[in-house]
């Protein structure tokens, strides 16, 4: 049991860049393994992590089953709600194995699980890369293991560059939100793990983190993720003054020189990029430049804003959100008519914001829980002591938070699954170093 729990908690990892089914089913498989090793070897305490970033995070689902009851008893809600609601957000549950089924490992199966997440980093690089010079969606490739294409599937031009066409890159996944709510968890890693290896000081180790970081980054780029990228932003902002001023990893003085390497890489890469109209469409959009999702997710917010003040507490309930905001939508288009050719075409499913969803959906309160995750990850990391090849993979979580604010991430199943796995591995690290200390 203890074997199998371990591989398909490895084969999770680098399946994320490929598959979100495979992925979830590698994570279930996973998490029962386990489950059933805790049992038959009786460690029941062992089944959820004790630790207040874990204990947050259940009551946040053990608030979700709250709404739902709620709902189901008293929403005059017929027996399709609740096949609804679990197609809708409680299904996000199943997400939260990849905590636990972390929680499971033992310290020496932990180098094995960060080589996996490594080996992960690697496929959404290189994938990135080629599909940022591909006409046809990478994800292709695995749909027709199993499936047979009718047609082909186009990513989005951006242009070219002397002759080279350019189009937005999205890895193996199936939108560029996706794969960019992925790249933003590695951004500390890979800025961070570069300037390690100048203080180390071994000329192959820092060819090959320096090139991965430029990979990292004309990806990121090409990527065309705001949001992810704001978000990655704020990861580099916080692991810069948590290990330069905090931790104390690096010297003041190489902040500077580490600074203007990578500002000088950015500016760069954008420099080449700024020479040709595929350059510009890609760099425009981060200093101001409106793209056609602004206004509509716009559109889609104002139509969240009402369910919120209608439902304050607990939220339309899971699996409600598109029967209900089509009714504001209708409302706010015989209201105002000259907008609503705008409320008809902006897309459904979710509110284009993590915060607003949640409250949306589940009530004020739920925000306030997954906001009370946030600062108390926050608070644990920075007293941390795990590290440094380990932390620097964490930083990511606080930017997810921050990235939430322009895009629903927290309820992208292929996000997601990574976030609890790197909070679960936080946790494990948390709760080893305590043993070790009390021992």
């Amino acid at each position: 049991m203890k074997k199998a729990h371990l591989f398909c908690l490895l084969a999770t990892l680098p399946s994320i860049g490929i598959s979100v089914s495979l992925s979830q089913g590698f994570l279930v498989l996973s998490f029962f393994f386990g489950l059933a090793d805790q049992l038959k070897v009786g460690n029941w305490k062992e089944i959820l992590p004790n630790h207040p970033v874990s204990k947050i995070s259940i009551s946040l689902f053990f608030w979700y089953g709250i709404v739902f009851l709620i709902h189901l008893v008293f929403g005059n809600s017929g027996p399709e709600y609740t096949k609804s609601a679990w197609n809708g957000e409680l299904k996000d549950f199943f997400l939260f194995f990849g905590l636990l089924s972390v929680g499971f490992t033992t310290k020496e199966d932990l180098p094995k699980v960060y080589r996996a997440l490594f080996w992960l980093f690697l496929l959404l690089v290189f994938t990135g890369v080629v599909g940022g010079f591909t006409p046809v969606r990478l994800s292709r490739l695995i749909t027709d293991l199993y499936k047979t294409s009718t047609s082909y599937r186009f990513t989005h031009p951006l242009g070219s560059i002397s002759s080279i066409p350019l189009y937005i890159s999205i890895g193996l996944m199936n939108t560029h939100l996706t794969f960019g709510g992925l790249l933003q968890f590695f951004s500390a890693f890979a800025v961070f793990g570069f300037l390690r290896t100048l203080i180390q000081g071994d000329k192959k180790k820092i060819l090959i983190a320096g090139l991965l970081l430029f990979l990292y980054c004309l990806v990121f780029l090409l990527n065309q993720a705001r949001s992810s990228m704001i978000g990655a932003g704020v990861s580099i902002f916080f692991a810069g003054i948590h290990l330069f001023f905090i931790r104390k990893e690096f010297s003041k003085s190489f902040l500077i020189k580490g600074a203007s390497f990578f500002l000088g890489l950015l500016f760069l890469i954008g420099l080449v990029l700024a020479f040709s109209p595929a350059g510009k469409k890609i760099i425009g959009p981060l200093f101001g430049k409106e793209k056609h999702t602004d206004s509509g997710r716009t559109f889609i917010w104002d139509s969240s804003f009402p369910l919120i003040q209608e439902h304050p507490i607990i939220g339309v309930g899971p699996g409600n959100y598109n029967k209900e905001i089509e009714k504001v939508r209708i409302a706010h288009s015989e209201k105002y008519p000259e907008l609503s050719y705008f409320y008809e075409v902006t897309q459904r499913g979710h509110a284009h914001n993590d915060y607003f969803h949640l409250a949306s959906v589940f009530g004020l309160p739920a925000v306030l829980i997954y906001l009370g995750l946030g600062a108390i990850l926050l608070g644990y990391l920075f007293q941390s002591r795990q590290d440094f090849q380990v932390i620097i993979f964490f930083y990511g979580l606080i930017g997810f938070f921050v990235s939430g604010l322009f895009q629903c991430y927290f309820q992208d199943d292929e996000v997601v699954i990574l976030f609890w796995i790197l909070l679960g591995l936080f946790v494990k690290g948390e709760i080893l170093l305590s043993k070790r200390d009390n021992a």
